[in-house]
């Protein structure tokens, strides 16, 4: 048995977590800025937008799985991971500037298709191996849920910073939609090659054992994966929370103005949010480790699911900023550590699939972790915006009725209640404890019962 990878220094954490920043400056502006300047300011429309971010996710669902393939497969002498993600760099930094700063006052839906599919291409050339990197530098069960507790953080900095600007270029400047977007990009392009450079230059990749048997695809592996209980639950339950965080933040915008006549002040609001997620993160981090990671997901999706509730009665009691505020003081408690545990608990079930079969399929599996997350989010987009152009008859910018503006609000509390009221069952009776890993980690575990959901069987 190999000796676990000591403890990683605070400085090298936050280089490893660094990299979280600029995939945070996609995400967030993808779901709350991008995708609405599409649908309106271009001229595609909420369905439209909507329909093209859900069919692109097929195109993830091919493209994660052979990137983790190549992770698992293809080393270099150095190491694993940091090709790739030096790689990812320029294909990355391409379907950015063109999504992010499109030409003219409107475009074609093949246009948005074609470098959103670069874009997505590019990201997942650096999540799939930036995520697999976990398990290699973490030292334990713990220690995991340490690094995506720092990666989380520096991506509310990130998210404060992305929140800001655009209000102080609205209130400032009299930035419009376009123009906010631009200087999020050009943020984008400046941060992606710093943070992998930092990261690279700090962070330890252990080389590839010579001795080793050169791990290749098998789709007996991936079968093998997707059957396991604790991946078919995290799987499930990442779609999930996909979904309901995206869907959040793409109808966030359109819920403030219409809903609750909040406009310029809107990410402001929206920042207040993602501030209370931030400073409750430490506490569910804390329940974590006093029960375990699912027990402490449960509970944060059980908070999220129905503190959503409260924007209904909120809306209906006349709107203002402070109602919206407190509306995001409340369900903001929940945001960011459902992932952050998630991932920790995959890097679990690798380390216990490690262990129990002598191979690193890390990027395997963070490629299917990687693609449910990723196929959630853009229907948490385009799952609310077809709803609302097509069912609640709302558009963007025009002069929605009263009922209108229920429907909009409709959608923007059931799809994130629906989706977290969810995740909370496909947990309930996740396998992999603390007191099985426990186990593992002891090598009392008895293989062939490893797949069960029944105590680990002790040696003697």
């Amino acid at each position: 048995m190999s000796s676990a990878p000591d403890r990683l220094p605070l400085p090298r954490v936050l280089a490893f977590a660094s990299v979280g920043m600029p995939l945070a400056a996609i995400g967030l502006p993808m779901a709350v800025f991008v995708a609405p300047m599409y649908a309106e300011d271009l001229g595609l429309g909420t369905a439209m937008v909507g329909f093209i971010l859900m069919v692109l996710r097929f195109w993830d669902l091919g493209t994660d799985p052979v990137m983790g393939w190549l992770v698992d497969s293809r080393p270099t002498p150095r190491g694993r991971i940091k090709h790739w993600i030096i790689g990812s760099v320029p294909i990355l930094m391409l379907g950015g500037f063109f999504v992010f700063i499109p030409f003219g006052e409107t475009v074609s839906p093949l246009y948005l298709a074609f470098w959103l599919a670069v874009l997505w291409l590019g990201f997942t050339m650096l999540q799939t191996p930036y995520a697999s990197w976990v398990p290699m530098i973490a030292a334990d069960y713990d220690d995991r849920s340490r690094l995506f507790l720092w990666r989380e953080i520096l991506n509310t900095f990130t998210l404060i910073a992305l929140l800001v600007i655009p209000s102080i270029l609205a209130i400032y400047l009299n930035y419009g939609a376009r123009e906010q977007v631009l200087v999020m990009g050009i943020i984008l392009l400046i941060s992606l090659p710093l943070t992998v450079g930092l990261a690279s230059a700090l962070v330890p990749d252990a080389p590839p054992d010579p001795d080793a048997d050169r791990v290749g695809f098998s789709w007996t592996a991936m079968k093998s994966a997707l059957v396991d209980p604790a991946v078919a639950r995290l799987l499930s339950v990442e779609v999930l929370i996909g979904i309901a965080i995206a869907a959040t933040g793409s109808t966030f915008l359109f819920a403030a103005k219409d809903g609750y006549g909040v406009v310029a002040f809107a990410p402001i609001v929206l920042l207040i949010y993602f501030l209370c997620g931030f400073g409750a993160m430490p506490a569910w981090t804390w329940l974590s480790h006093r029960t375990d990671k699912h027990i402490a997901v449960i509970c944060v999706c059980l908070w999220s699911s129905i503190a959503f509730f409260i924007y209904l009665p909120l809306s209906l009691s006349g709107g203002g900023i402070v109602l919206l505020c407190i509306g995001a003081v409340v369900s903001g408690l929940g945001y960011g550590s459902a992932p952050i545990l998630l991932r920790s608990m995959m890097a679990d079930v690798i380390e216990r699939e490690t262990k129990l079969t002598g191979e690193n399929r890390a990027g395997l599996y963070y490629s299917l972790n990687s693609a449910a997350y990723k196929v959630g989010a853009s229907f948490g987009i385009g799952i609310p915006y077809i709803l609302l152009e097509v069912v609640a008859g709302y558009t963007p910018g025009g002069d929605n009725s009263s009922s209108e503006i229920a429907g909009l609000m409709i959608v923007f509390v059931g799809v994130p209640v629906a989706a977290y009221g969810l995740a909370t069952l496909f947990l309930r009776k996740y396998p992999l404890t603390r007191e099985r890993e426990a186990a593992i980690q002891a090598h009392m575990v008895n293989p062939t019962s490893d797949h069960s959901t029944t105590n680990p069987t002790v040696v003697e």
